[in-house]
């Protein structure tokens, strides 16, 4: 047989390729034994295994997208301990650690859904171990006669709110309403016929105990709420961060009267509330944020009747809630009410106002700090239940931060290690009963950073929101990226873009992927509005453009503009340049 002559030259090119794949796999494998082991906390850039794609992903791109997801899962699955293979065998089958209700909370200041992805979701809530639903109207609810002007103007109709009760008892799902009633009222106050009643006149937060107009216009909403609610056994009053207290003349003037402090004054306003609803409805139990009630004795709680009245949901949002959360608060509240706490965990909106995506590993961490707190306590203390917070703005005004079907991931997993029998247990790989819920095609690592193209290849309703977030992030990764190129910051500073004075070889190098980055945004625009379409409102959708994707594309327009001007030109005029040049 010939034999086949290879060139020298040849041979050293395919030695050099064959050594670098080498070390490119030993790297990735070092970084996946890392992750699973838990010797580091993962922080692989996204945009290096998911590179940005213009408009389709090719088929070299979707294999080594395969080809990496298979590696990390199969280092992840090799490396777990006995405990996470414990929970795999044995989590139907263990009593779980947390004995309480498991309540989602669903933020309707922002982002309110569409009736029809009720029916999608409230069956996949009972699927995953929910118990009820925490619903926060604000300005959702239709409010009627007097103060119909309270409610947005794309508010919920009584038989759309007649409907979520229904579909809500078809899944065995317990309807919580929520209502603020000090704190966070903004959506009232913010209103020129109600801002006569604001604690500061300047600030919508928080409203006047005192004024005379504000028990009367409370008393009105939260009858229109529970009228419309005949058959709920629990009601919320918020009441949490009243950051203006005790500052206005009618409320410093009855502090002089009754030589109170500002605490007696917020015990005074929450009793008169909680007596309200007590009286007219006395088989309902009545929750409230306890915030307010960590800096006050007991005995001052314990002499307002507030033991009896009303039922605290003690929330802390961080990933090691212990470390707040002191001993003496829950010596405190096992004084005061030792039957009847409940907890509140979140599983998103927690982590940045204008975060578009759900950081699970942070989430994950909030509630096994929770379950650590229940196994420290739970022989004085009984959890009555947990609220799953999922914060959609982190008030009226703020921007819309994670949307609800795309954190359906985070709020799956958080219910699960609710459900854990013990707070080490949880396995740092999806679970096969949340895989099979959800329909993803394998198994995910928990412990990457998010956004992860795995979860677009699951079939919950929210999967093609989240592939649209995950594409945003990518490109705003390449355009920060770009940014930190010395070409780009030595020649594209707002001083050459304004006088269009640069060098046009440095600009062309700078911006060499701006077209890509132009198209790119345009498609994540459209694939978003489908995406949303159906679930949310034209006006969520809008914001959601208006806030995530506007401001990145008009940045791109402007430098496309002003890269354009500058390669337009070939000549320039003697330094100094004149102000007025554009």
């Amino acid at each position: 047989m010939a034999r086949v002559r290879v060139p020298g030259s040849l041979t050293i090119v395919l030695v050099i390729i064959f050594t670098l794949l080498v070390i490119i796999y030993h790297i990735l494998s070092n970084e996946v034994d890392d992750i699973s082991s838990g010797k580091v906390d993962v922080r692989l850039k996204v945009e290096d295994i998911y590179p940005l794609s213009p408009f389709t992903d090719s088929a070299k791109d979707i294999a080594r997208r395969q080809r990496l997801e298979a590696e990390i899962l199969e280092n992840v699955r090799n490396k777990v301990n006995s405990n996470a293979l414990k929970y795999e065998r044995n989590y139907k089958d263990n009593i779980p650690l947390f004995q309480g209700q498991k309540i989602v909370h669903l933020d309707l200041k922002g982002a309110p859904p569409t009736i029809k992805y009720y029916r999608y979701l409230f069956p996949l809530l009972k699927k995953l171990g929910a118990t009820g639903i925490l619903v926060e109207y604000e300005d959702m609810f239709p409010f009627t006669g007097e103060i119909k002007n309270i409610s947005a103007l794309n508010c919920y109709t009584h038989q759309e709110i007649v409907e979520i009760q229904r579909l809500a008892e078809d899944n065995d799902l317990e309807v919580i309403p929520l209502i603020q009633t000090f704190g966070h009222f903004e959506f009232v106050l913010k209103l020129d016929k109600y801002k006569d009643m604001r604690e500061v006149s300047h600030y919508p937060q928080a409203l006047c105990p005192s004024h005379n107009r504000t028990l009367p216009l409370l008393y009105e909403m939260l009858q229109q709420v529970i009228d419309a609610h005949p058959t709920i056994k629990n009601f919320h009053i918020g009441a949490d961060e009243v950051y203006q207290l005790g500052e206005c003349s009618r409320c410093l003037e009855r502090m002089a009267r009754h030589q109170w402090e500002k605490k007696q004054l917020f015990l005074s306003h929450v009793a008169k509330v909680a007596n309200y609803i007590k009286k007219k409805y006395p088989s309902l139990t009545i929750l409230m944020w306890d915030d307010e009630f960590r800096e006050i004795s007991p005995q001052e709680i314990i002499d307002r009747g507030l033991d009896k009245l009303v039922e605290p949901v003690v929330w802390k949002y961080t990933t090691d809630p212990q470390s707040t959360l002191t001993e003496l608060l829950w010596d405190n509240y096992a004084r005061i009410w030792p039957n009847s706490i409940w907890i509140a965990t979140a599983f998103k909106g927690a982590t940045a106002p204008d975060r578009y995506y759900t950081d699970i590993s942070y989430h994950i961490k909030n509630h096994e700090g929770w379950l650590g707190i229940i196994a420290r306590y739970s022989h004085r203390i009984k959890f009555k239940g947990a609220l799953l917070t999922g914060w959609q703005r982190y008030d009226h005004f703020s921007v819309l931060c994670e949307l609800l079907p795309s954190s359906i991931p985070s709020l799956a997993i958080s219910l699960a290690v609710l459900q854990s029998p013990d707070m080490n247990l949880f396995p740092p790989y999806l679970p096969s009963h949340i895989k099979d819920i959800l329909s993803c095609e394998s198994m995910i690592a928990l412990n990457v950073p998010e956004p992860q193209f795995a979860w677009t290849k699951c079939d919950f309703h929210g999967s093609m929101i989240y592939a649209a977030t995950l594409r945003l992030f990518t490109l705003s990764q390449e355009i920060a990226k770009m940014e930190q190129e010395n070409t780009y910051k030595g020649w594209l500073k707002e001083y050459n873009l304004k006088h269009a004075f640069s060098s046009p070889s440095h600009v062309e190098h700078a911006v060499a992927r701006l077209g890509e980055h132009k198209m790119e945004i345009l498609y994540i625009e459209n694939e978003m509005r489908t995406a949303m379409e159906g679930i949310f409102d034209n006006y969520t959708i809008d914001e959601w453009i208006e806030t995530h994707t506007d401001p990145l594309s008009e940045k791109i327009t402007k430098l496309w503009e002003a890269k354009e001007r500058i390669l337009e030109r070939d000549n320039w005029p003697r330094r100094p340049l004149p102000k007025n040049e554009l």
